[in-house]
């Protein structure tokens, strides 16, 4: 009977936490993928790009920014609901991952290979195991649902990532979260300097630049340290040298080099250029989190909104977007390319938000309601 009155008093009580401006990130990341994604299939049906609008590399941006997003947000709660509760309890953890990620991911899986024709019987099983970043890497996923890959990822990503946080201190959640950054980058590096076209450590080397689990770590990183300017418990040696970063005149500094990059990363390859671009990402969302401080702002009502369905977007972008394409195609390719490109991406983003919406509120809602009983930490 007391466990249960307390339980009761938990859930009603819960430590509220508010972070401004993070759906407004969300909706730019999931925007960025649509746009590369409209150019990048524009060629599976012979329709011509735009001239001298080179954005494919924008969706890997988008899908970076979502990366050390999820890496940021998620041990930002976790060191809350360590903080308030003593310990971090990961059957909640795992539930609120199944409940927000299973529904619309197991649709789009079941419907991207029983009834849109696609895929072989190694993808689909791959996929179910979530490993669909296996997947994509052997070129198995059909392309109309393949952004499936990245879910593969950050459900890899949470099995381990929890459990840095049975640490007791801080500072050693920081430091264990470091030297994992490092291993990753090291073993991609040997990899990549051992692998050949034909071998396995070629296909184990895409993988695990595909797993991008550094991108996440750079925003947990970040996180913490940035945890540690609101509730210290360590004193850090660079601590006083992040703080630089709420600086009005540095944050201006950090919005030019970072859309610079960006330009470049667009129209140069990059090698593992995505890693300073999870970090340069997580230092903007630290200080969009800011919103007192920050010289610029997503809290917008429209970006609000894209941003809470933006995980429906991004899977089910490509059903829209291959309608779309077909449609322009067969019935509308004489338009010339001004009117076909302004219909292409009007009926695109349009027909993918109200899909969105569609599955937000008509089929992921109750699972979010059941989420909510496992929730810690109110967002």
């Amino acid at each position: 009977m007391d466990d249960g009155t307390k339980q009761v008093s938990l859930s009603k009580n819960r430590p509220k936490l508010h972070f401004p401006n993070l759906n407004g990130i969300r909706a730019l990341a999931a925007l960025m993928v649509v746009i590369a994604h409209i150019e990048l299939h524009k060629g599976n049906f012979n329709i011509p790009r735009i001239p001298h609008f080179d954005v494919l590399n924008l969706g890997k941006i988008g899908v970076t920014v979502f990366f050390s997003l999820s890496g940021f947000l998620i041990t930002y709660l976790l060191l809350e609901e360590k903080k308030n509760f003593g310990a971090v309890n990961f059957k909640a953890f795992y539930m609120r991952r199944l409940l927000r990620i299973w529904p619309l991911y197991f649709l789009v899986v079941l419907f991207g290979f029983f009834i849109y024709p696609g895929g072989a019987d190694k993808a689909l099983w791959l996929s179910v195991l979530f490993l669909p970043n296996l997947a994509f890497c052997l070129n198995l996923l059909p392309a109309i649902m393949d952004p499936i890959w990245s879910i593969g990822t950050e459900e890899q990503f949470y099995i381990f990532h929890p459990h840095f946080f049975r640490l007791k201190k801080l500072n050693h959640i920081l430091y264990a979260l470091l030297l994992f950054i490092v291993f990753i980058i090291a073993i991609q590096v040997i990899f990549g300097r051992i692998a050949n076209e034909s071998s396995a450590y070629h296909i184990l080397h895409i993988f695990l630049y595909y797993a991008r689990y550094d991108n996440m770590m750079i925003g947990a990183v970040i996180a913490v340290i940035y945890y540690n300017t609101k509730h210290p418990e360590f004193d850090f040696k660079f601590q006083r040298l992040f703080n630089v970063i709420f600086k009005r005149w540095f944050q201006a500094i950090l919005m030019m080099i970072y859309i610079i990059y960006l330009g470049l990363y667009i129209n140069y390859d990059i090698p593992h250029g995505d890693v300073l671009i999870a970090f340069m990402s997580s230092l903007l969302i630290v200080n969009l989190c800011e919103a007192g401080t920050s010289i610029y702002s997503l809290n917008h009502r429209y970006l609000d909104y894209i941003g809470q369905i933006s995980y429906g977007i991004y899977l089910l972008h490509k059903f829209v977007l291959f309608l779309v394409l077909f449609l322009v195609k067969k019935y509308l390719i004489s338009l010339g390319i001004f009117i076909e490109n302004i219909l292409i991406y009007a009926m695109t983003t349009g027909g993918t938000i109200i899909l969105a919406s569609v599955s937000y509120y008509g089929y992921e809602k109750p699972f979010l309601k059941i989420k909510k009983r496992f929730q810690k930490i109110t967002q």
